[in-house]
């Protein structure tokens, strides 16, 4: 049996919640019907990661040119795309031949992949791990890619995405309908994300309450929220936290000051014993804003965590019930926050019983049933969309 060839795009130069989530989907494929070829700034990741531990993974480097990779928009952003297609020219031409280049990001970071498409023939599987930007280039990228894997919470800034671009190249007047056909039509697919059993999350050992936080330090992850709680509450309680965070590198997007002194509280940045960890904690804190996913939140359903998360509509504001699975607090309030806490502290009864129905909530999202559509799609076994094709002559 032919082996499908799949070259995986990741100009993102750190490691992050998408990256792992894309790792792990991918892990779950037969390694006797796929192979696969990294083209990353981040070696390091892919090289130690569980996934090229047991797939036939072949890592090699992209080099970002300082400064312009952290364009996201303009003149520059464009000149890096560029850049970054012909280098992709560059190893489609001297790999075996490749079947799919799959967008490990979303087709605003991943655009290089459909600017070497246009000169070079392969099947693009684009996941998306977030809401995209409303701009014609990317409405462009979804009539493209022969497969769109995305998060539910992206749907309505692709459907805006699509809009944009069926709006300004067609004289088509019911835009809406097109893109109804385009967002209904059997090259897009939803999922979420899952956990498998050889990865799945130790059991929290932690016997008084204490807090967890897990994300990186960009702004809209909300760890000075999360900091000016702590040190509220520490005026009149001896809340005891351990902060674990990645530091992005290369972009100019806005990032939090970590780690800085206060009291009762642990920081580690990016370990090595995360699991270790969350087992010496049993309250895991969220204070992202409209978080598309939150795989941090899973795995702390998992490991039998009470979770405190924001009301402000996202994933598992959806999926989860207050003083049931979690505990809830207004969106952005240190205060209701600070509120949240300590319902937690002084009602043992509350934190035990969040702890033990998120674990059953957690049970519901095993890795090979969330990803499974991914995993056939890489693997070949759905047929790449014509429908995503003849879309290409109608629009040019």
């Amino acid at each position: 049996m032919t082996m499908i060839h799949n070259v995986i795009f990741d100009p993102i130069p750190f490691k992050g919640g998408s990256k792992i989530a894309t790792s792990e989907a991918l892990r779950q494929c037969d390694r006797q019907q796929v192979t696969f070829t990294v083209l990353t700034v981040d070696r390091d990741f892919w090289q130690n990661s569980m996934f090229a531990n047991q797939h036939r993974v072949n890592v090699l480097p992209l080099i970002a040119l300082p400064w312009v990779s952290r364009q996201y928009s303009g003149l520059f952003y464009w000149l890096n795309q560029f850049y970054f297609a012909l280098a992709l020219l560059c190893y489609c031409i001297r790999l075996p031949k490749v079947d799919h280049v799959i967008g490990a990001s979303g087709p605003g970071i991943d655009m290089a992949i459909y600017l070497t498409q246009l000169v070079h023939r392969f099947s693009i599987v684009q996941l998306i791990h977030g809401n995209v930007a409303t701009s014609r280039s990317i409405g462009w990228c979804l009539t493209r890619a022969q497969q769109i894997f995305y998060l539910p919470s992206a749907h309505q800034s692709m459907v805006n995405a699509l809009q944009c671009y069926i709006r300004h190249h067609t004289n088509i007047e019911d835009v809406d309908a097109v893109t109804l056909f385009h967002i209904k039509s059997n090259h897009f697919h939803t999922f979420v994300n899952g956990l498998a059993k050889e990865n799945w999350p130790s059991k929290t050992m932690a016997q008084i309450p204490t807090c967890f936080w897990c994300a990186s330090t960009l702004k809209w992850k909300g760890l000075d929220l999360f900091v000016d709680t702590l040190r509220q509450l520490h005026a009149t309680h001896a809340v005891k936290s351990h902060i674990c965070f990645i530091q992005p590198k290369e972009i100019m997007l806005e990032v939090s000051s970590a780690p800085i002194a206060l009291r009762h509280t642990k920081w580690y940045q990016d370990p090595n014993n995360l699991d270790d960890i969350r087992r010496g904690c049993n309250i895991f804190i969220s204070t992202s804003t409209k978080e598309p996913f939150g795989l941090s939140i899973l795995e702390s359903l998992a490991a039998g965590m009470c979770v405190i998360i924001p009301q402000d509509g996202s994933y598992w504001d959806l999926q989860l019930t207050d003083k049931v699975n979690c505990i809830k607090y207004k969106a952005g309030d240190p205060f209701a926050l600070r509120q949240a806490i300590l319902s937690v502290y002084a009602d043992q009864h509350l934190l035990q019983a969040t702890q033990q129905n998120g674990i059953q909530v957690a049970q519901r999202y095993r890795a090979h049933k969330t990803y499974s559509q991914i995993v056939a799609g890489v693997s070949g076994q759905l047929a790449d969309n014509e429908l995503a094709e003849s879309a290409w002559l109608d629009y040019e």
